[in-house]
């Protein structure tokens, strides 16, 4: 069990109990994170896998501020441990699209109904990331070594490996890629570029995908689709072209208004 969960509590002894309780299953806790700042600051030094998410938290920001976050920006799956049992909460927690909602019991937590719970995101995390060419919720299964494997073994032997969303600097069509490669490319397929450089294919197209992809993710021409999100979008070098993970990308005529548009919306959410 690698899985790394994040407790945002401010109870500093509850937070004690869960970490106990979870630990003991195998799971990877981080630090005592009490308010939205704190738990910010953890996710950019280690992603977490899930979230426990109190809603009264130290600070000016509450647990449903940084759920809408989790949601909208990071695409990390969290469940609520609250002491709110009341449907005016539980209204306002629905809208950032929790996995679970759990009240705390007092004197003691229910460990059970918390490790269900937990498992449960868990597994419908990975069963998010199941299909190919098909984007889930947090991320996309891709083909590993499709040519050299098709090429000396065939179908039968070709590995897949899911892709989490925030590992892809972009989706593309350009064949510079494949300078490496020396047998032909099938017309209907496309390939992603990772964090680390690394090439995975895809059986489907730009125009497909796009429409299954997160709100951070662009076309920008007939050849690419781009992550807008840190590390990877560098900015604009002039009103035609643009950086994105070292590569020089012009914007296509007829995609420089949704690409305008989408770039003033996502930096001024």
């Amino acid at each position: 069990m690698n899985e790394y969960i994040l407790i945002v509590e401010d109870e500093a002894v509850l937070y004690r109990r869960m970490k106990k309780i979870l630990s003991k299953e195998g799971f990877k806790i981080g630090d005592y994170t009490p308010s939205v700042e704190e738990a910010l600051r953890q996710i950019d030094e280690h992603r977490p896998d899930l979230v426990l998410l109190d809603i009264k938290l130290q600070g000016d920001l509450t647990g449903i501020d940084l759920g809408k976050m989790l949601y909208n920006d990071y695409r990390i799956p969290f469940i609520y441990v609250t002491d709110f049992d009341n449907d005016i909460f539980f209204a306002k927690a629905l809208e950032t699209h929790h996995e679970q909602y759990l009240v705390k019991t007092k004197p003691r937590l229910n460990a059970t109904e918390l490790k269900r719970a937990i498992y449960t995101a868990l597994q419908k995390k990975q069963d998010n990331q199941t299909q190919t060419g098909k984007a889930g919720k947090f991320g996309i299964e891709a083909l590993v070594n499709y040519l050299d494997t098709l090429k000396n073994s065939g179908h039968k032997d070709i590995t897949r490996k899911n892709i989490l969303f925030e590992d892809i600097a972009f989706f593309t069509r350009d064949e510079k890629f494949l300078k490496e490669y020396n047998t032909g490319f099938r017309k209907n397929y496309i390939w992603l570029i990772t964090r680390d450089h690394k090439i995975f294919f895809l059986k489907t197209s730009l125009k497909k995908i796009i429409e299954n992809l997160p709100d951070n993710f662009v076309r920008v021409n007939d050849h690419y689709i781009i992550n807008l999100k840190p590390p990877f979008f560098e900015g604009r070098i002039n009103n035609k072209t643009i950086r994105v993970w070292s590569e020089i990308i012009n914007i296509g005529d007829s995609y420089k208004n949704a690409f305008n548009r989408k770039l003033k919306t996502y930096f001024l959410s």
